[in-house]
């Protein structure tokens, strides 16, 4: 291994490295001299030698009127790194009286809900696309069929067939128009279903409960949606789902198969 490798190693970059090597050998010398000995350029040259210097490695000097450089003595590399050494074990202590608040902060942060946000139709699309590639075992679900075989109708490549063919479970409170026939909308795997009137309980929006994840979106004026991804908002909203399930049943228009 080259002494300039060997200097890499221990503190310096290729550069300075070879530039150090260079004035070893040439004991003193201009910086033209050690851009050709070295290889580099001049420009380059400067700066690695201003690193150097910074470094205590070398030292400028003028003789007849010529600026040159000189390597101090090589202990001035032990003291280097003593000095790197006294900084990192700084550094270390510092850290580790941060550390609780590191690891404080990290809890704090970790709790917080990641909220994204979604717009149009092709927001929508994201959203369900979502859900499929979140693969939950089990899905909670409140939405309007009206306004959602409107906007979606059913097809043999949706996100519903898609859910199908995961076998994804669930229950889905379905909002009804009352005043006109329910839609046929197909049952998905092991799929419960109750209902709702939407005269009795408007609501015009769509929600879905998948793992540690809520999607919420809006079924009246501009279409747009949110995922939540929070532990205890998620149980919280399921709360109230199981709530609205079971009041759901009075409102049980007809006897569903599967």
């Amino acid at each position: 291994m080259s002494f300039a490798k060997k200097l890499q190693q221990i503190c310096l970059n290729e550069k300075e490295a070879r530039i150090y090597e260079s004035l070893l050998e040439a004991g003193e010398a201009p910086a033209q001299e050690l851009a050709i000995r070295s290889g580099i350029n001049r420009a380059t040259t400067y700066i690695a030698l201003d690193n150097l210097m910074s470094l205590g490695l070398v030292r400028r000097l003028n003789k007849k009127n010529k600026t040159i450089f000189r390597m101090e003595s090589p202990q001035q590399i032990i003291d280097l790194l003593e000095r790197k050494k006294e900084d990192v074990e700084v550094k270390i202590k510092l850290a580790k009286e941060m550390l609780p608040e590191l690891e404080m902060f990290q809890k704090v942060t970790g709790e917080k809900a990641k909220v994204r946000f979604f717009e149009g139709k092709e927001g929508s699309k994201m959203i369900q696309k979502d859900i499929v590639r979140s693969s939950p075992k089990f899905t909670d679900e409140i939405f309007n069929i009206n306004f959602a075989l409107k906007q979606f109708p059913v097809s043999k490549n949706d996100h519903r067939q898609a859910i199908r063919q995961k076998k994804i479970q669930g229950r889905s409170i379905v909002i009804y128009n009352p005043r006109e026939p329910i839609p046929n909308l197909p049952f998905f795997y092991k799929e419960e279903r109750r209902y709702l009137p939407e005269n009795k309980n408007p609501f015009n929006a769509e929600i879905v409960l998948y793992n540690n994840k809520a999607a919420i979106l809006s079924a009246k004026g501009e279409y747009m949606g949110i995922i939540i991804e929070n532990k205890a908002i998620v149980d919280g909203l399921r709360f109230l789902f199981n709530l609205a399930w079971q009041g759901a049943d009075k409102y049980l228009p007809f006897k569903t198969k599967k």
